[in-house]
């Protein structure tokens, strides 16, 4: 009857260890996506920021070069328009 009893509170034990092991790789799991999500958002965050200061650069080129700018749109439309009609 010792022997079942010895038994019984190894696996016991056994599950007990088992169940902890389970809720330390759950929240191992936890923090890898919360961690995974967040660097994802600093990306795209950084992105967004180097849009911005392209969008504000090309902004102020065309100002500081009006004749320039609209030249080379007018260039670019009929090299396009070459392209696409053939």
């Amino acid at each position: 009857m010792a022997l079942g009893k010895t038994l019984r509170t190894e696996l016991d034990e056994i599950k007990a260890e088992l169940a902890r092991m389970r809720e330390a790789h759950t929240a191992q799991e936890s923090e890898a996506t919360t961690g995974a999500a967040g660097g994802l958002h600093a990306q795209i965050a950084e992105l967004n920021q180097l849009v911005q200061d392209m969008l504000e650069n090309a902004e102020e080129t065309i100002t500081e070069h009006p004749v320039a700018t609209v030249a080379g749109a007018l260039a670019l439309g009929i090299v396009i328009g070459r392209l696409t009609a053939h």
